[in-house]
């Protein structure tokens, strides 16, 4: 149900050295040290300057890149198998272009929605720019025919083998044209599950739109602006942590808190910190005190409304806590990709919140299906691991 398409994208000389995590996870201190380093792609991602300078900063940086020959064109047509390996978890998956008419019209389903302000902001980079350094996260359902050619891709010696961020990082490319067909053939009757990265796909519909605004060009032109950049992974290569929440302070005494869980949640106290062991049981740290909470009724109306992080939300923050928008409510703040929950008790016990809710991972499958059934999810519900370095490829939207 997509159409995908090789790329002649720019490449890192020393990739260890230039790639970053993902923008939107990078802290100010990592980005000051980052910023030390001036082959690092984080002049480009993270530009200084205010306002309207942060995106002429940009597309300064991207070109000061290819001037200094910091990265280097690749002028044959590339699909690229990207893997990432640790002792404890290995995933892998294909970097290309999906057209993005597939995108508008629903074969790259979304599950999330975008806010202005960070779309703005990213189109505004794009615009100015004109590169995706970032990877757009998506998954397909399990298919054994693609996974043989990636197989048969990662036969040949890798192009990049580097250990960053704890893990070895690997980047195989395929230039032959059989190869690249049959992907191509295979992905026309999949669909694609947009995992992480949806404010990255929607800056990149608009930059599309502004393209078309600008000329009049025919909608099937060939130009690399048509490609959204993406991570193509198997739903059986995720790794899906929870996406928990602290609340810095109860509006209402503890005691009440529980009682008013009473209606919706069985109450068990626990004497030590822990993870939920299945869907519809929260771990929450109370003041110091750990209780497990159990939905009483599981009769849900949509598969959106099963979700824990919906739960939490329907259930808890908004009748209980007076939180209804918990993007911008002060009072809570969201931890992802951590799994030790005495690491978790430690937002309570040393930084003096008053609550700390462990959830249970969501499963790509309910994913799946709420993107199918065209529902969105509550905010952050998903953190994927690891995060897909960006900056081991860039499509120019320009150069074709």
């Amino acid at each position: 149900m997509v159409q995908i398409t090789p790329l002649k994208p720019y490449i890192p000389i020393n990739p260890e050295e230039f790639c970053t995590n993902p923008y939107d996870i990078i802290s100010k201190e990592e980005e000051q040290e980052l910023k030390k380093k001036p082959n690092s792609l984080i002049h480009l991602i993270l530009p200084d300057g205010e306002g309207d300078e942060i995106y002429r900063n940009a597309a300064k940086a991207y070109n000061n890149f290819k001037e200094k020959k910091i990265i280097k064109k690749i002028d044959t047509p590339s699909i690229f198998v990207y893997r990432q390996e640790s002792a404890n978890f290995s995933h892998q998956g294909l970097i290309l272009g999906v057209d993005l008419q597939d995108y508008e019209d629903g074969n790259i389903v979304k599950h999330e929605n975008t806010r202005e302000k960070p779309l703005k902001d990213r189109t505004n980079h794009i615009v100015s720019s004109n590169v995706a350094a970032g990877l757009v996260w998506t998954v397909f359902q399990a298919n054994k025919k693609i996974k043989i050619l990636i197989e048969k891709i990662k036969q040949k010696e890798p192009i990049f083998d580097f250990e960053k961020y704890g893990y070895r990082h690997l980047l195989w490319q395929e230039t032959n044209h059989k190869i690249i067909q049959k992907l191509e053939d295979l992905f026309r009757n999949e669909k694609l599950y947009i995992a992480d990265g949806h404010h990255r796909a929607a800056s990149a519909a608009e930059y599309r739109k502004i393209r078309f605004k600008q000329s009049s060009v025919d909608i099937k032109i060939k130009a690399s602006w048509q490609y959204l950049l993406s991570y193509v992974a198997s739903d059986d290569q995720i790794r899906i942590l929870p996406y928990n929440r602290v609340i810095r302070k109860l509006p209402i005494l503890e005691k009440d808190f529980l009682k008013r869980l009473e209606s919706n949640f069985e109450i068990i106290s626990m004497k030590q910190a822990f993870n939920p062991e299945k869907k519809n049981e929260l771990a929450i740290c109370l003041k110091g005190q750990w209780y497990k909470i159990v939905v009483k009724n599981k009769n849900f109306k949509t598969k959106r409304d099963s979700l824990d992080a919906a739960v939490l939300q329907d259930k808890i923050l908004e009748p209980i806590l007076g939180i209804k928008d918990p993007r911008s409510d002060e009072n809570i703040f969201f931890v992802g990709g951590k799994q030790d929950p005495k690491e978790m008790e430690k937002y309570v016990a040393d930084e003096g919140n008053d609550l700390f809710v462990n959830l249970y991972p969501v499963d790509i499958r309910d994913l799946e299906i709420i993107g199918d059934e065209g529902e969105v999810m509550p905010p952050k519900s998903t953190w994927f691991d690891p995060k897909v370095l960006s900056g081991l490829i860039l499509h120019d939207l320009v150069e074709n």
